[in-house]
């Protein structure tokens, strides 16, 4: 892996829920890890629904190897949330690939 293409800084965080005296939960992302990496948008696009124009962008990701990043953390970048759709690691485990999307979910 060439250190030179990690010019992104990206955050990932997960989530930690906090019961309410109400015996509801409510997300509290934790920050686990700030890392160099190199972030490539890949597609995107944009939507009409309900009359609100919703729009969805998918990034490639690549960081040095941490076996504690997996789909259910997920990447702060520029100040916006990305869900990490998939964690792939190389067969030496010296890299990590991830594909992230932010915005419109597949809900």
């Amino acid at each position: 892996m060439n250190p030179g293409r990690l010019r992104h800084k990206v955050t990932f965080q997960q989530n930690k829920p906090i019961e309410l005296p109400s015996g509801t939960y409510v997300d509290d992302w934790e920050d686990i890890a700030t890392v160099r990496a190199e972030v490539k948008p890949i597609s995107g696009r944009e939507l009409l629904a309900a009359e609100a124009e919703l729009s969805e962008v998918t990034v490639r990701v690549w960081l040095r190897y941490r076996p504690d990043i997996t789909p259910s953390c997920r990447m702060v970048y520029r100040g916006l949330n990305y869900d990490i759709q998939s964690v792939i690691p190389d067969v030496k485990f010296t890299r990590l690939e991830l594909l992230c999307k932010q915005g419109v979910s597949d809900g």
